[in-house]
């Protein structure tokens, strides 16, 4: 399939694909053409593995590294495939993803010398780098979201699995189990944490808090992307089952910010300019929390926390990561430990404030632009006037809700390993979709196409699919 653009040149299109429904399509070879699932099976599986199971060869190896670094050398091939065909579009976040990478190693260079660079701290924007080209390229594009929604949708169902047996065991069992047989010293000590006298789940993940965030990530990309009324009504529940076993307040408000987007999109489907009349109230709400609250951050902090002491000691690591950085605002600290008051403990409780220790403010700056910048592309050719494709568009929406969330737990969160990874994933996803939304706007334009995705009118969401899967064909015809 091939569409020509305004300045004449033939551009190659996705090849057409139901999110959910994936089926190779026409013409396309085997392989290739099940590329994105073998992929997201590889990315997405490593995650069922404890961050306890790890091997030291240099570096402390865990599942996800080494999916990580498949998804790199993976992600270079098909970017260098891309680049020399010509389908490629610079998305404003390729450049800043690269200069944050280099950035975060020199500042632990700065700070701490070479041997920082093969740490804990060190590899983590080797990780960031790889996890965004996968999303970048592999699945932040209409042939990919299919199989990456259906594989999330196992490994979201085994996860819950597995957060039962720690519910049953009433433990942590999982990374005791890791722990003890495989030995590797990761400088994190093993605790199994209870709420209410309930071991809080947390699986095959760090931590219970990141296991709960990663559902809530995943509830917008299953109600918006999964097929079928019963598949996506299921996705959503397995969302909630291991968000309530997480026994954390963050994952909920966070799973509470996407029923309220996602209802807010259904009651006003037809108004486009819903979007950006959020937008403007969410930048109103803050103006007026500057303008009149004295001391906006600390309301806050006690405001999104269900235990009010909690809210207080996660403001007090605010103030004392500023006091940390007072010396050092450009490079941070690197590794060293950080100054604080002896009753409290050395984790950080913000992925910025962990982001500004190891990389400086100018560090947290790049992080931000890497994720507006996802979703700019470089001005193009000017290109004929047609609807956007429903597929991508509907995938768009439901990554950038997902990030929403996402920053929004990043405020009282810090993220390493499985969340910075997926962080990292749904940026460079996000950046993907914004390249495949510029190359679209280089097709001729088609009938109208509906939205894709459960829809708000009595024909209910599997019609509202199938409307879109003949306009589909249509358009290829």
């Amino acid at each position: 399939m091939t569409a020509r653009a305004a300045h004449g040149s033939v551009l190659t299109l996705a090849p057409r694909v139901r999110a959910g429904s994936w089926t190779p399509p026409r013409g396309q070879a085997p392989l290739r053409a099940q590329a994105p699932f073998w992929a997201a099976l590889i990315l997405l599986g490593a995650y069922l593995g404890p961050a306890e199971m790890a091997v030291k060869v240099g570096i402390v190896l865990t599942t996800l590294r080494l999916a990580l670094l498949i998804m790199l050398a993976w992600a270079a091939a098909v970017m260098a495939s891309r680049l020399a065909s010509g389908r490629y579009v610079f998305v404003l976040a390729d450049g800043l993803v690269l200069v944050l990478v280099l950035w975060m190693e020199l500042a632990l260079y700065a700070t701490t010398g070479p041997e920082a660079v093969t740490s804990a701290v060190g590899l983590r924007p080797v990780e960031f780098l790889s996890a965004y080209l996968a999303g970048r390229f592999i699945f932040g594009r209409r042939a990919g979201i299919g199989p990456f929604v259906q594989v999330l949708l196992v490994v979201v169902g085994l996860l819950v699995l597995l957060g039962l047996v720690d519910l049953a065991a009433g433990e942590n069992i999982l990374g005791r189990l890791g722990r003890q047989y495989f030995g590797v010293d990761r400088n994190a000590l093993y605790i199994t944490q209870y709420r209410m006298g309930l071991p809080r789940a947390r699986a095959s993940f760090e931590h219970a808090i990141l296991f709960g965030t990663f559902f809530s990530a995943c509830a917008p990309l299953l109600y918006y992307l999964a097929p079928g009324r019963l598949t996506w009504i299921a996705g959503l529940g397995l969302c909630l089952a291991g968000i309530v076993l997480a026994l954390s307040s963050a994952p909920m408000l966070a799973f509470g910010i996407f029923a309220a987007l996602a209802t807010f999109d259904r009651l006003l489907d037809r108004a486009p300019w819903r979007w950006a009349a959020l937008l403007v109230l969410v930048v109103y709400g803050i103006a007026m929390l500057l303008a009149f609250v004295d001391d906006p951050l600390r309301t806050l902090v006690n405001l999104f926390t269900l235990e009010p002491e909690t809210g207080v000691y996660r403001f007090l690591i605010w103030e004392w990561v500023a006091y940390n950085l007072q010396t050092t605002p450009w490079f941070g600290i690197g590794v060293r430990d950080w100054v604080r008051l002896s009753t409290m403990v050395s984790s950080v409780d913000a992925l910025w404030l962990g982001q500004a220790l190891h990389a400086g403010y100018v560090g947290v700056a790049l992080l931000a632009l890497v994720i507006v910048g996802a979703f700019f592309a470089w001005p193009g050719r000017a290109a004929p006037p047609r609807r956007p494709d429903a597929v991508v568009g509907t995938a768009a929406k439901a990554v950038t809700i997902a990030l929403v969330q996402m920053i929004f737990v990043s405020f009282t969160v810090h993220y390493w390993g499985t969340c910075w990874a997926f962080f990292a994933l749904l940026i460079g996803m996000r950046a993907g979709l914004t390249e495949a939304a510029r190359l679209d706007a280089g097709r001729a334009a088609t009938r109208p196409v509906q939205g894709f995705g459960p829809d708000p009118g009595p024909a209910g969401p599997d019609a509202r699919l199938e409307r879109s899967r003949r306009e589909a064909r249509r358009a290829d015809a």
